[in-house]
């Protein structure tokens, strides 16, 4: 991990270390995951109607998305960096549910350009006038065998024939979208119990708890989601405006330019100015991690086939 990134850290996520179980988990999660390498602050309110993308296919009801809304701005609430309903997370679940309802399965994306990102000047490597296309507009429909394992992923073992071949070795799975659909009634029954009317109206503490006392698979779901939500590439849904990359100094797509650059002239290498690799980056606050904070980071060198050597 290099300097920048690690020094990227400190304040940006300091507002998850309020001793919350689910942010904790959440953070925990991400990290054994590896999904932060792999992978807009707008003010967070669940009771406002969920935004829905034209033309995209979405699973959740409006009594559902409530539902999950109010959980995600629970575990993550917006505060110094953006929460997960100002960044999309929810969006992207609710998406990704829904994929084989779209004409074209919105499972991958293209590449290798976003257009984000400038293509490097040919002879100093700085940034140029000059973009790519975007690329990851384009939805690529999935193989044969990649299809199947959606399918089992999203409906089930059953849904596809042959998908509980290997039971019981391989447990059988109801998929994702009953897990999920399960999962928020039990937490509205938990509200209903607590003299709520609805999941939504409970306060962020009894919320966490409905939650830590819910299905264990549906909080790996939700959890190993939101992670995916708020990290992805905008083109999925989540990661609004790359709110999160932005939030959290993750540099996202990078290329063409990239961050090393090459002047032709002078056959040398350097550092982009605004986002060096090598140094500390001035723009960053660079006054060192907390405790708990290190310990994610380095969790997530190792996530990622890394070593701590600090």
């Amino acid at each position: 991990m290099t300097a920048r990134r690690s020094a990227g850290y400190s304040g940006s996520m300091a507002h998850f270390e309020r001793g919350s179980l689910a942010r904790r988990r959440f953070l925990q999660l991400l990290a054994a995951s590896g999904a932060a390498g792999a992978l807009p602050s707008l003010p967070a309110c669940f009771s406002r109607a969920p935004e829905r993308a034209p033309g995209e296919a979405h699973f959740f009801a409006p009594g559902e998305r409530a539902a999950l809304d109010a959980l995600a701005d629970a575990i993550l609430p917006e505060g110094e960096t953006v929460g997960a309903l100002a960044a999309g997370a929810v969006e992207y679940i609710d998406r990704f549910l829904a994929a084989f309802d779209n004409p074209v399965p919105t499972l991958y994306r293209g590449g290798p350009h976003s257009g984000r990102a400038p293509w490097p000047d040919p002879e100093t490597g700085a940034p140029s006038a000059r973009f790519p296309e975007n690329d990851f507009l384009a939805i690529l429909p999935p193989t044969r065998l990649q299809e199947l394992s959606f399918r089992i992923l999203l409906y089930g073992s059953a849904s596809v024939p042959g998908g509980d071949r290997n039971a019981p070795g391989v447990p059988s799975s109801p998929g994702l979208r009953a897990i999920y659909r399960s999962g928020l009634a039990g937490l509205e029954r938990a509200a209903q119990a607590a003299g709520a009317p609805r999941f939504a109206a409970l306060d962020e503490p009894a919320r966490l708890a409905a939650f830590d006392a819910s299905d264990a698979g549906f909080q790996e779901a939700c959890l190993t989601h939101l992670a995916e939500g708020m990290f992805c590439a905008p083109e999925y849904g989540g990661n609004r405006n790359a709110s999160a990359w932005r939030d959290y100094h993750y540099d996202g797509d990078s290329q063409p330019l990239g961050h090393t650059l090459y002047d032709r002239r002078t056959q040398t290498l350097y550092d982009r100015p605004d986002q060096p690799m090598q140094t500390l980056d001035p723009a960053l606050p660079n006054d060192g991690l907390g405790p708990e904070t290190l310990a994610i980071v380095a969790a997530l060198v190792r996530a990622v086939g890394g070593q701590r050597f600090f």
